[in-house]
């Protein structure tokens, strides 16, 4: 759980299509920079120039490296306001829409979003990173992957964003808030749960989140920041020959919530023929072991962890080590324009557990499905890697048109609470829809 990570998200001036900024920091940084990563969407408008990025930084899991990167690059300037009208020039821009050139109002999700980023006090942003960074030797509590754990959130960050006309106007519906850690705003949720957000996971089942708090509909996934570098095409074919490993696996083998089914397939699995179960560590040490049992092997285990998605996932992924996902309520990022089953295999935990069934369920995958999916493996590769500037199908890309195709659902939710009286009815809101249940082993 500890070491989950995002990229946090660029500011956008109004009226611009921006794509997201990678930068790649702990989750713990990511606590700090939430109070700057609301932003409200419009509808989509016509293409426009995109402005340069804010900064440039390398992926890197260096929590304070990319803190100071951040705070030493060139800030923007305060960019123009919303209107002080928000309804009337949302709508004067939707009727031109609907009502002008024919074809300009469909396909609404082919056009790029319109999307406000709020200008926050600087002591909600900049001023509270900085503070941490010259007050974070004090904290001798860190997380798994050394990033401290200090806590300078102020609650006033929130009353700040809910004061917002274009919040109030919507009730935070059509606004996007990056949650980028289960621990996120725990204390405050029940207040911006009407929000989308982005999500490392989806776990409803009151381990994490609340039931009601989270669902597909309203929220996207996105993947974590690998820890492994890139085997590319190249690689993988230089590494081809040398998989001898049919299974790997390398992390906690000890793990709460649905991570309990590891002990399980580590008791299943122990001392079968060419298959390494290993106990992993971080640091160098740990991502060298990690990297180079991956691409020794054919195929890389992905248990649940304390929340049903794993960081391990992405690294088999971007390794050519074709994924073996055993977890149960798993939800994917940008499953609504990729198809997993190109890449992965899917086993019920009720298998996984039973005695030989997944060995021999490996050995029975013929050799021609397996270059199939390694090949797939490297065309996917691409949705993966977060990179500045952006790449087209990169995640950040793909995020972007994960929202946009929420856009039509959303105008429907903000519009049917602006005209619904309140008092002649009960209003099923996201408290009635029924969480994922948990199958604990």
């Amino acid at each position: 759980m500890a070491g989950k990570q995002f990229p946090t998200l660029a500011h956008a001036r109004p009226g611009s299509s921006r794509r997201l900024l990678a930068f790649a920091f702990a989750a713990a940084s990511l606590l700090l920079l939430l109070p700057a990563s609301y932003f409200f969407l419009l509808s989509p408008s016509s293409p426009r120039s995109t402005p340069a990025s804010l900064a440039s930084p390398s992926p890197t899991t260096s929590f304070l490296a990319s803190l100071d990167r951040f705070l030493a690059a060139p800030h923007p300037s305060a960019s123009s306001t919303a209107p002080s009208n928000l309804n009337a020039a949302i709508r004067a821009e939707e009727e031109a829409r609907l009502y002008g050139e024919p074809g300009s109002a469909w396909p609404a999700a082919t056009r790029p979003l319109r999307v406000y980023v709020y200008e926050m006090p600087s002591k909600f942003t900049y001023d509270l990173l900085r503070l941490f960074r010259d007050s974070y030797r004090e904290t001798d509590n860190l997380t798994s992957n050394g990033s401290p754990v200090h806590r300078l959130i102020e609650q006033e960050a929130l009353k700040w964003v809910t004061d917002q006309p274009a919040w109030q106007r919507s009730e935070g519906r059509d606004h996007i808030i990056s949650v980028h850690h289960p621990w996120s705003f725990k204390s405050v949720r029940r207040f911006v749960k009407k929000a989308i957000w982005l999500l490392p996971d989806m776990d409803s089942t009151g381990n994490w989140y609340k039931p009601g708090q989270v669902y597909l509909e309203k929220d996207v996934i996105l993947p974590y920041v690998p820890n492994i570098e890139f085997c590319d095409s190249k690689c993988v074919s230089e590494t081809q020959s040398k998989r001898s490993i049919l299974l790997f696996f390398r992390g906690r083998l000890k793990r709460n919530a649905g991570g309990k089914i590891r002990s399980k397939l580590v008791a299943e699995l122990k001392g079968a023929e060419d298959i390494v179960i290993e106990e992993g560590s971080a640091g160098a040490e740990g991502k060298t072991a990690a990297q180079n049992g991956m691409r020794k092997s054919i195929f890389c285990l992905s248990p649940a962890g304390d929340t049903p998605s794993s960081a391990r996932l992405f690294d088999a992924i971007i390794s050519g080590c074709i994924p073996v996902i055993i977890s149960d309520e798993l939800e994917l990022p940008f499953e609504g324009i990729l198809d997993y089953r190109e890449i992965a295999l899917f086993v019920s935990s009720s298998d996984a557990v039973q005695p030989g069934w997944l060995v021999n369920y490996l050995r029975g995958i013929d050799a021609k499905r397996v270059r199939e999916m390694r090949y797939n493996l490297v065309k996917y590769s691409r949705h993966f890697l977060y990179s500045s500037p952006a790449q087209p199908l990169g995640p950040e890309d793909l995020t972007w048109r994960m929202i946009a195709g929420k856009l039509v659902n959303i105008k429907l939710h903000v519009r049917r609470s602006q005209r619904v009286v309140r008092e002649s009815r009960s209003i099923c809101t996201c408290e009635c829809r029924v969480g994922n249940t948990t199958m604990m082993l």
